[in-house]
């Protein structure tokens, strides 16, 4: 187990997205009754969050690189209908249900989780979690491509989640498609993380940024074998 300690434990030189999601992710997203949709509505749509209720089961591997080498591996198997997790990094496998009550080493494991899904599919997010207060601005400097995009942020209270307080700055293009962010610990004014979103990819009526890049390049975090079972 102590391999297993340490890679979840690197969960903290990797990135920052760690709040906890509400109860939502594993309930039935229902389509909002109004004709007008909000802007986090249609970011999580053009996502495919339509088609979350039809998943059983989710894989995928959440890799980190840096200067070119993966440096931190962590494999999931996600059913999002009962809330079952397992990990698996280097020898060591974790599995718990998110609906129990968790030891230490569980913990650790759920933080590291939510980070990694909330990289995987950061549009649903801002539709799932709870506790968020939500600010637009048009036509905006995007900071790593310095293009013109949309922008949506989302905030959290100080009362939930792993790391209450915390922003993220989303810049997006006409077609709702997330191009950056920026992550900003305790909703601070400097930025504490940016990447890029690329190369996406669509599964089973999902779409997913599969690589991400630091403006220096230097690091990446990348999804691989990510793997989708649907309900019979």
């Amino acid at each position: 187990m102590k391999n297993i300690f340490l890679i979840v434990c690197g969960i903290v030189i990797t990135s920052s997205c760690k709040n906890e999601p509400s109860t939502s992710m594993s309930k039935e997203i229902r389509t909002p009754k109004t004709t007008t949709l909000t802007s986090a509505q249609r970011l999580a749509n053009t996502a495919g969050i339509k088609n979350w209720n039809e998943i059983e089961q989710i894989k995928f591997s959440f890799n980190v690189g840096k200067t070119g080498k993966t440096v931190l591996t962590r494999n999931w198997t996600w059913n999002p209908k009962t809330n079952d997790v397992q990990l698996i990094a280097l020898e060591d496998t974790i599995k718990y249900n998110r609906n129990s009550k968790l030891d230490s080493l569980q913990i650790s494991s759920d933080r590291a989780f939510i980070n990694d899904v909330y990289w995987l599919i950061p549009e649903f997010k801002l539709v799932w979690d709870q506790g968020t207060t939500l600010t637009e601005k048009k036509s905006q400097i995007a900071p790593i491509s310095k293009d013109t995009l949309d922008l949506i942020t989302i905030v959290y209270d100080n009362e939930r989640g792993y790391t209450p307080g915390d922003a993220y700055d989303i810049y997006y293009d006409a077609n709702h498609k997330f191009k950056e962010w920026v992550y900003r610990r305790g909703n601070d004014s400097s930025p504490s993380m940016m990447t890029s979103f690329e190369k996406f990819t669509t599964i089973e009526g999902i779409t997913f940024a599969t690589d991400h890049r630091s403006p220096d390049g230097a690091t990446s975090i990348n999804f691989t074998g990510i793997e989708i079972t649907k309900t019979n």
